[in-house]
């Protein structure tokens, strides 16, 4: 909980307390009189934007819980006149570390923060000791809670009643609390045979996925369907009429560079499990479930799935509608496309209305638009003088400030909300892990653009760079027709942002040039000059 509060002008200031004691033999050692305490508590409570609404004095020893200043501090607290409490020093409300605890119980449980002037509570030893020990308790009362209600799950799986709240349920079914059963809900039921029986005839699960979002049909959560459900979906022996409890277990682990917590899934051994008989009646037969489950893991499958969905422009081209990334689709088995990797995430009204573009056209034109720059280094030469001008330079580096400055102006709104409780800790770490992902690629901007090698390197020579960008020329048209584009285009660090409209497809090409030439897949893209942009039709 925040010890000091930052106020909001637009609203009512807290009302505070001030609590001073002392005792006669401490005054004379360390000369804090009530008179001086108080006086700090007051001019810290202004400087805050506080009303002091009481001021409360104590004479008695900090080691009583019973004494007449705290009596009357905690009675006034009980009848709300106050958001927070002002003592000069953590010791000055007791010198008990379990009195502390206590009140800092009683406090929070009235809505009432502490301050004090001369230390934060969560800095000092007092503070930390209790903040852990509240911590500590906390999580292994969690754990015993967690232990009792798998306790609970185990006993009724082994009853043979289904543990409600192990899940989200199971689509294609209804669970049935009076029975501890599942019951065929028979609209998704027979959506789950076409997917078994669609993938046992040869369909892929990415083509399946396409199928259900297709024609509408929504998953158990109400929402598009993923290939990643499908496949969890085909591999459920609940479906064939299996019902196993304890068959896989969740864990957590801090994704290290958002620091966000992702949560995993592992299967159990199997000597964990618990089967639980006639708790789920079959949907399709235990021979189609077992067909399945030989083509999922079918080797040769696999092979061609790799084979058809070959994209070698793939996480190279981006979304001109929403700038997302654009993945790799099979239609019809054989039909390849290029979409916007948003085009079937979460609702519909949330989806990116950008088409698809065919994979072959799009593939062509940026092997088009490769050796046509190649072949006209005086285009290339001209965007390198406007990029190593100063101006261009200075305006780049002007954007990549400002946004900096932004982000850290809506870093302290963010805290600023936090520290008044207007938001709460899991608000904070998604807004402060989005804002760290947007100042990563400006700050590194920012560090090239004022380092030594800011500037694109003009080539000295043009004649040379001419015949050099003709040597890569062909370089580049012998790998698109050795079918080496992905090689061609991590090589050449292309850069696609692309869009279909009625007219056709349009899009804009950056990458590399190369000052030494190589072989494509060796590593020599670090000796480049930057590549003009081109957009075609």
């Amino acid at each position: 909980m925040p010890m000091t509060p930052i106020p909001n002008p637009t609203e009512t200031a807290m009302r505070a307390i001030i609590y001073s004691r002392v005792s006669t033999d401490a005054q004379e050692r360390d000369g804090t009189s009530l008179d001086t305490q108080e006086r700090a508590c007051v001019d810290h409570a202004l400087d805050q934007g506080w009303e002091v609404v009481r001021r409360i004095r104590d004479t008695d020893s900090g080691s009583l819980l019973e004494r007449e200043g705290l009596t009357e501090l905690r009675d006034a607290l009980r009848h709300g006149i106050a958001d927070v409490i002002v003592a000069y020093a953590v010791d000055r409300l007791s010198r008990s570390q379990n009195h502390i605890g206590l009140l800092f119980d009683e406090f929070e449980g009235a809505g009432v923060t502490m301050a004090f002037v001369t230390e934060r509570f969560e800095d000092t030893a007092v503070g930390r000791f209790i903040l852990a020990a509240r911590a500590f308790i906390a999580e292994v009362e969690r754990e015993k809670i967690a232990e009792r209600t798998m306790r609970g799950k185990e006993e009724r799986a082994r009853s043979g009643r289904i543990p409600q709240a192990t899940g989200r349920g199971m689509y294609g079914y209804r669970y049935d609390s009076d029975t501890g059963r599942r019951v065929i809900n028979s609209e998704q039921a027979a959506v789950v045979r076409r997917v078994f029986e669609d993938f046992a005839g040869g369909a892929s699960i990415l083509g399946i996925t396409n199928a259900l979002n297709e024609a509408g049909t929504l998953s158990f959560t109400g929402r598009a369907w993923s290939a990643w459900t499908v496949k969890n979906m085909l591999r459920n022996p609940g479906y064939a009429g299996r019902t196993i409890f304890n068959r896989t277990k969740t864990g957590h682990r801090r994704d290290p560079l958002t620091g966000k917590r992702r949560r995993t899934v592992a299967l159990r051994d199997e000597s964990e499990w618990i089967e639980i008989p006639d708790a789920t009646p079959p949907v399709i037969s235990q021979e189609l479930f077992d067909a399945v489950q030989t083509r999922l893991l079918d080797p040769e499958r696999r092979r061609q799935a790799q084979r058809k969905n070959d994209y070698p422009l793939r996480g190279v081209v981006r979304c001109s509608h929403c700038r997302s990334a654009m993945v790799g689709q099979t239609s019809m088995g054989k039909y390849r496309y290029y979409r916007c990797r948003r085009a079937y995430a979460g609702p519909r009204h949330d989806r990116c209305p950008a088409r698809y573009v065919r994979a072959a056209d799009l593939e062509r034109a940026v092997a088009r638009e490769l050796t046509t720059v190649l072949a006209s280094p005086e285009v290339v030469l001209a965007e390198l003088e406007h990029a190593s001008s100063d101006g261009a330079r200075d305006d780049d580096l002007a954007a990549a400030q400002q946004l900096l400055v932004s982000l850290d102006n809506q870093r302290q709104r963010v805290l600023k909300l936090f520290q008044m409780g207007e938001v709460d800790e899991a608000y904070l770490q998604k807004e402060l892990g989005a804002i760290r992902v947007r100042r990563s690629p400006a700050e590194a901007t920012v560090a090239r653009l004022n380092g030594s090698g800011s500037r694109p390197r003009t080539p000295a020579n043009p004649e040379e760079f001419a015949a050099t960008c003709e040597v890569l020329r062909g370089r580049v048209m012998e790998g698109i027709e050795a079918g080496r584009l992905k090689d061609v285009a991590e090589a050449m660090q292309i850069a696609v942002t692309i869009a279909r409209t009625d007219d056709g497809a349009s899009g804009a090409l950056e990458g590399v040039i190369p000052h030494e030439i190589g072989r494509f897949g060796e590593d020599f893209s670090h000796h480049c000059t930057n590549m003009g942009m081109t957009t075609w039709v």
